[in-house]
């Protein structure tokens, strides 16, 4: 009996250091919360990182995207400023032209008219004679 009484003893004494006092079980176990907090926070971390980057990149390729677009836009709007001074040139050219070619017309139809003018007379008289049969001509 003697060594079953030490058994005993032995068994409550493990007993005793295997259980612990509440005060150290509810240390455990805020421990045990605070760690998987902390993870939890790490992970939303993380994950809100992630998400930033993300997003950040994704308005860098925007940004760059619209200042392809600003520059594109203002190349053509340049062309299109080239275009209208060439057009206006052009325009300004053909009036010239024009002008020019409806003076030389006038003076051509001018000059004309005076040849007619003067040879009106001479012909006057070559188609009456033509008319009148007599088909003389003076030259």
């Amino acid at each position: 009996m003697a060594g079953s009484k030490e058994k005993v003893r032995k068994v409550k004494a493990r007993r005793r250091k295997e259980t612990k006092h509440l005060s150290d079980q509810l240390e455990e176990k805020f421990v045990g919360a605070r760690t998987e907090v902390f993870s939890r926070i790490t992970a939303k971390e993380a994950e809100i990182r992630s998400k930033t980057s993300a997003e950040r990149a994704k308005a860098d390729r925007l940004i760059e995207d619209t200042k392809g677009q600003a520059a594109a836009l203002k190349r053509k709007a340049t062309l299109e400023e080239i275009g209208k001074d060439v057009y206006a040139k052009i325009i300004a050219g053909a009036r010239e032209e024009v002008s020019e070619i409806e003076a030389s017309t006038a003076r051509e139809v001018a000059n004309v008219e005076k040849i007619g003018a003067r040879n009106l007379e001479q012909a006057v008289d070559f188609i009456v004679r033509a008319i009148t049969g007599t088909g003389e001509t003076s030259s």
